[in-house]
């Protein structure tokens, strides 16, 4: 019996963090808050003006590779609240602690943008906010007139 409580809990707490992870997409559909604390910080994961998508910096820390998974699955699950994937990205800034653990982690990057390329800055940097993170990314998208 306990086997099976300690089963269902885990289950329930997985799923609470799952729906966490989703984040709230404001009623106007232009602001996108994934953490409860960016309010407290005064910004948003995502600001959508016009036909354009401004995703804020998302950290990532760990080894490089778990890193950069982090980000880029953070950020794809970002673009797809307003229906769109890394082909409508056409600007990426991508700031790291260690550039050449950024370059031998390029796989990773390319399973989420396949054959496209947006126009991208990479810039090593001394720390970011958040001292154990070690990338961050930032994204700007293109909504397409018919999106």
């Amino acid at each position: 019996m306990k086997k099976l409580f300690a089963i269902l809990l885990l289950l329930c707490l997985a799923l609470l963090v799952e729906v966490k992870a989703q984040g709230i997409l404001e009623k106007n559909g232009k602001v996108f808050h994934l953490h409860p604390g960016e309010k407290e910080y005064n910004y948003a994961q995502a600001y959508r003006s016009g036909n354009m998508l401004y995703i804020s910096g998302t950290v990532g820390s760990g080894t490089m590779d778990e890193a950069t998974e982090r980000v880029y699955k953070t950020l794809e699950l970002t673009l797809k609240k307003y229906g769109l994937d890394f082909t409508h990205v056409v600007k990426e800034n991508l700031y790291t602690r260690d550039m050449e653990a950024t370059k031998k982690s390029i796989a990773v990057r390319k399973k989420y943008y396949g054959t496209h390329s947006p126009a991208a800055t990479w810039v090593q940097i001394d720390r970011l906010f958040d001292e154990a993170s070690v990338l961050e990314v930032e994204l700007i998208a293109e909504i397409k007139k018919t999106e």
